[in-house]
């Protein structure tokens, strides 16, 4: 089976769905799964970072399928991707000073962590052969693990994994310049952004799947389940030996996250492409358009929303008003969510009907 288009539609999809989860578990009054793990363990708002540098990979890997190594000079390509990484780290400082004081700027953070994956797994595509790919990979995450296993902090045993007890922590402290998110550690820190390469590393691995058998959509969803069903098996037999901590970027966790999201891609390919089942994807399609514009919005909307007028905000005063009229806190969760998706919704919408994309 051939698809309709050249461009599959579940990719669209992915990446909408991403953001608005996105958006979702990072707004304010979030309440269980929609919480993230104190520290080791996966829950649902744990997926949705990956998910967001994974379709990161695969658009590299698509952007780069007319590439002719050996004709085409990849200095040139290179020098884009690095305007665009710069401006992105320099937004993700900027959306920072939302939350912050310039005298406590973050230096590190989402958008950061997306710039340095895009720069590095550009350079990968563009140089490394697909085998190369995976050795470099392997490399990665097992160096990781080795790292933290047999390296130790100054006052620390080697191999601890205790929430702000480890070497990834600790070096956080130490040598990372500026506010850090958790107080003395940062979760998207130094030596955690190291791992998040071989996140990025996935993405392109689907693209180049995708870029093989898209001409056979059935053969395709079934080697992307294949591909990330392989992954979250190995990273959850990995997971007896090296927990699966979002906070540090474990191996494990990047092999999980990487499967679930491969195996959902496969599956929306499927719902979307092949079974043609689009009815309800319209929200996704805007969102997805505008990605990181929505990001950014959401998160002046978020500090708008909590900033305190005679003493009270709006998600302040809407707490109080839920708790006098006895709701549940997963109710009044669900509600104030919707609410908060809706408001960050309005403007992208805006931007679609005119046909505005902004790009990075």
């Amino acid at each position: 089976m051939k698809p309709s288009s050249s461009r599959l539609f579940a990719l669209d999809i992915f990446r909408g769905l991403t953001i608005i989860f996105m958006i979702m578990v990072n707004s304010p009054n979030t309440y269980g799964q929609f919480s993230h793990a104190y520290w080791d363990g996966i829950m649902f708002a744990d997926v949705v970072f990956p998910f967001f540098i994974i379709i990161v990979g695969v658009a590299i890997s698509l952007g780069l399928k007319n590439f002719k190594p050996g004709i085409d000079d990849p200095a040139t390509i290179m020098k884009k991707v690095l305007k665009r990484s710069i401006i992105m780290f320099l937004l993700g400082m900027a959306v920072n000073l939302i939350y912050l004081h310039f005298s406590d700027i973050r230096v590190l953070g989402v958008l950061q962590r997306i710039a340095i994956v895009y720069l590095v797994c550009s350079f990968l595509c563009l140089y490394c052969s697909t085998s190369q790919l995976v050795k470099l990979s392997i490399f990665i995450l097992l160096s990781y693990w080795l790292f933290i296993l047999f390296v130790p902090a100054p006052g620390m045993e080697a191999g601890q994994l205790l929430r702000g007890k480890n070497i990834v922590n600790w070096f956080d402290m130490a040598y990372l310049p500026g506010m850090l998110w958790r107080g003395d550690w940062d979760p998207e820190g130094v030596l955690s952004t190291y791992p998040a390469i071989v996140t990025g590393v996935i993405g392109v691995l689907m693209g180049k799947i995708i870029l093989r058998k898209q001409q056979d959509l059935p053969y395709l969803v079934m080697s992307l389940f294949v591909f990330g069903f392989a992954c979250a098996l190995l990273g959850g037999m990995w997971s007896l030996w090296f927990l699966p901590i979002k906070q540090i970027w474990s191996s494990s966790f990047v092999l999980i996250t990487g499967g679930i999201a491969s195996m959902s891609l496969a599956f929306l390919m499927w719902c979307t492409d092949i079974k043609q089942y689009r009815r309800f994807t319209y929200v996704a399609q805007v969102f997805g358009a505008n990605a990181i514009t929505a990001y950014v919005l959401h998160i002046i909307f978020e500090k708008l929303l909590d900033l305190k007028i005679h003493g009270l905000s709006v998600l302040g005063a809407y707490e109080t008003l839920t708790h006098s009229l006895g709701i549940s806190p997963f109710f009044s969760s669900a509600l104030w969510i919707a609410m908060f998706l809706c408001l960050c919704f309005v403007p992208v919408w805006v931007l679609y009907k005119k046909q505005i994309f902004i790009k990075i």
